[in-house]
């Protein structure tokens, strides 16, 4: 009954997001008319080679998590099936990438329990260090505002969460001798931070195209701004992907010189410049599956 709630308030929420969004970059139009009209084509297309190159990353979690369970899989495995689902990620609702990927990986002899501990450590870390790292930083920035006090309870409540997650699973979802070692664990959580970081570097050459969009903030402060966004939109769970939630949250925290509405918009974009990523991505996959 409750997971009826969530998916109907998913399906609800996604377009009533973009309607707000639309009607954002509406009223702002003149001002991102200009600033597309002025906008680096350089920048976008490094901020898109960036986030397509992440794809090269993300696999990674998978072999190290699965690794470090018993079941063994290979990068290429791993990659092939994370770029056979990249499609999957524009469905209604979501989740439907890592179900796609759940299945593949059953067919290819991945325990269930295996696959538990990889779907909650892959959501679970993603929240942890984008919530920690952008709520201190917004902290650091902000003080003891509202917003910041918020952003930083987030980011001590994700850090408090880490050791609950890793005793879960290692307690409650795999069995021994299969839990996970302090080694694999800090595998995982580099391997998590360095994709963190490559998304933040292609955010910023996003918003390096549009010129003085962002004010006089500092690329610290920028980056910051994203991930506390971007954890925000992903507890959002009523949001597919934090749509509406993410533009608007980094929106009120970025006092843009173009308005928190024509910002919200603009930051929308990004969305774009990950959706060509993720089709180039899939397309070079299919290209080299039918050549081999």
């Amino acid at each position: 009954m409750k997971s009826k709630i969530v998916n109907g308030l998913k399906l609800l929420f996604t377009p009533v997001a973009f309607a707000f969004l639309i009607y954002f970059a509406w009223q702002s139009r003149d001002e991102l008319a200009e600033l597309v009209r002025n906008a680096s084509l350089a920048y976008l297309g490094f901020a898109a080679l960036v986030w397509a190159a992440l794809h090269a990353v993300s696999p990674l979690l998978a072999v190290v998590v699965f690794g470090g369970c018993g079941s063994k899989i290979s990068w290429q495995q791993a990659f092939e099936t994370h770029a056979a689902r990249l499609p999957a990620r524009y469905l209604p609702g979501g989740i439907w990438h890592t179900v796609g990927r759940v299945m593949d990986y059953r067919e290819q002899g991945v325990a269930g329990r295996h696959l538990s501990a990889f779907v909650i450590l892959e959501n679970g870390l993603a929240a942890v260090i984008t919530l920690a790292i952008g709520g201190a930083i917004v902290f650091s920035m902000r003080g003891a505002d509202p917003l910041g006090t918020i952003a930083g309870l987030a980011s001590l409540a994700s850090l408090a969460a880490l050791p609950l997650m890793i005793y879960a699973i290692n307690s409650r979802v795999l069995q021994q001798p299969e839990g996970l070692s302090h080694s694999a664990l800090l595998n995982s959580g580099s391997i998590v931070v360095v994709f963190w970081l490559g998304a933040t570097v292609a955010f910023l050459l996003y918003l390096k195209a549009f010129g003085a969009s962002t004010g006089n903030y500092s690329l610290v402060e920028m980056a910051g701004i994203y991930l506390f966004s971007w954890g925000v939109g992903f507890v959002s769970i009523f949001a597919p992907q934090g749509i509406g939630i993410f533009e608007v949250v980094a929106s009120e925290l970025m006092d843009s010189p173009i308005g928190l509405m024509g910002f919200a918009a603009l930051i929308a974009g990004f969305r774009v410049v990950v959706l060509i990523a993720d089709i180039s991505v899939w397309l070079i996959y299919l290209a080299t599956r039918r050549s081999d």
